[in-house]
Order: C-alpha cells, then sequence, then structure tokens
C-alpha cells in the first residue's frame, strides 16, 4: 500500500476513535505567514486558505504557489497524531527524533504530484505538513515543520 495512502486510512481510523482533543484545536493559517513560508523554503505562495472540515482535523490550511505547489497544514489532536505516526512508521517512515515528541516523514506519491508529507506529535497534540508537488522535498518540509514548532 502507498505511504500516502497509509496516511490518509491512518488518520480516517484514528478520526473514528472517540478520543477527546487533549487540547483546543489551533488555527492552522496562524501558524505560518507567507513570509515565514519564502525564508523557510524559498517559495512563494498566495495567502493561506483554511480548507473544509476534515474527519480527524481540528484545523487546515493551504497555501498556493503560482507553480502548483500546495503546502498544507493540519492540526490535529495527540491521539489521532499517534495513530497517523504508528501508521507512517509501520510503512517506512524516516522518524525525526529531534522534532517535537515524535515525527516521522514520507515522500508523496504521484496523486500529489510528489512532494512530501511530515506529521508532528508535540506537547499541544499533532500538526501534519505536507508540500505537494515537485517542490516538495523533505528539507523544506523539515524547515516549515520547525518554523511551527518554534511557536507552538
Amino acid at each position: 500500500m502507498p505511504v500516502r495512502i497509509a496516511f490518509l486510512l491512518a488518520f480516517v481510523l484514528a478520526a473514528s476513535l472517540r478520543a477527546a482533543a487533549e487540547n483546543p484545536p489551533s488555527n492552522a493559517c496562524s501558524l505560518l505567514s507567507r513570509a515565514v513560508i519564502a525564508q523557510a523554503t524559498g517559495l512563494h505562495v498566495a495567502r493561506g486558505r483554511p480548507g473544509p472540515p476534515l474527519s480527524g482535523a481540528l484545523s487546515d490550511c493551504t497555501w498556493q504557489a503560482p507553480d502548483g505547489t500546495r503546502i498544507v497544514v493540519t492540526v490535529a489532536d495527540a491521539a489521532h497524531m499517534r495513530v497517523t505516526l504508528e501508521s507512517q512508521l509501520q510503512s517506512g517512515a524516516t522518524a525525526y527524533p529531534a522534532l517535537g515528541t515524535r515525527a516521522a516523514g514520507t515522500a508523496g506519491n504521484e496523486e500529489t504530484g510528489g512532494g512530501y508529507n511530515l506529521s508532528v506529535l508535540d506537547r499541544k497534540g499533532g500538526v501534519a505538513i505536507s508540500i505537494l508537488g515537485n517542490a516538495g522535498t523533505g528539507e523544506r518540509t523539515l524547515a516549515l515543520a520547525r518554523s511551527i514548532e518554534t511557536h507552538r
């Protein structure tokens, strides 16, 4: 099963759990500014837009670049992020022990035009960061995650 599909299935499965959120939701669009995105990644994007509600997500936001690259940040509670991380790690994701309490990343697949997906469990719950498209590298996604973690 492709890693991206496993990631999505785990996220949806986690949403079906009746775990209460451990922390109040954060506004995903407030976690990054266009200037921070440009500084961390070199990518220039339009203003972030909240996305439609996702099962298991507390908040999400998408920034779009002129070349079609999309940056998606999703805030989740700790219970949902734990399930997502376990699924990613079981599917061969790269662990990032120096980020949050626990973090894992995977390369995107053809459905998303490539890119990179990173999930981070931290003291406030969890956040998933994806850069979808050819510009989505692990290095750029990690830079955004580090920016987010400095003020979460």
